[in-house]
């Protein structure tokens, strides 16, 4: 049996954060809210001692490429509608989705 895998990074910009306590707030409602939205992966992947900046990781598996995909394209739209409220700015959002191999035989 074969599965899809898809991996994104996002790099956000948090300009008005003025410690941790505020990148944490933006980075914890934009990860759980993915979490919850589109059933996926999402991970803080630093740099832990900036103040204005993350860079997010999300992961999503599933039986089809189009399945996969769609989370990921949809993930995007979210995170972009977010940006208008004004909280974050997003510099860069990469994705891509690739098979993984079979696995019925392990």
């Amino acid at each position: 049996m074969k599965f899809w895998l898809g991996s994104a990074l996002c790099k956000i910009g948090i300009s008005w954060s003025a410690s941790l306590k505020d990148r944490r707030h933006v980075v914890r409602a934009l990860t759980d809210g993915a979490r919850a939205k589109f059933n996926i992966s999402a991970s803080d992947l630093g740099p832990a001692d900036i103040l204005n900046a993350a860079d997010l990781g999300f992961a999503a598996a599933g039986s089809s490429s189009a399945e996969v995909e769609e989370r990921l394209m949809s993930l995007e739209k979210f995170l972009r509608q977010k940006e208008s409220d004004g909280e974050f700015e997003i510099f860069e959002f990469v994705w891509e989705v690739f098979a993984y191999g079979d696995i019925s035989d392990r």
